[in-house]
């Protein structure tokens, strides 16, 4: 039963840096909606303040 689970010591090297690049690629989409969220936010804000203005 034991030989059919992997030499973990063997892939320990890829293991972590499967789980470094995952938490790269989330890290970089969570900082960049939070971007876009702050853009999109901004850009309502002005497009409100220009409604104002025009009133």
């Amino acid at each position: 039963m034991m030989e059919l689970l992997p030499d973990l010591d063997k892939n320990a090297a890829y293991i972590w840096a499967c789980y470094g690049l995952g938490a790269l690629l989330v890290g970089g989409t969570v900082i960049g909606v939070v971007l876009k969220a702050r853009a999109a936010k901004a850009a309502l804000r002005r497009m409100q303040t220009g409604d104002e203005d025009a009133e």
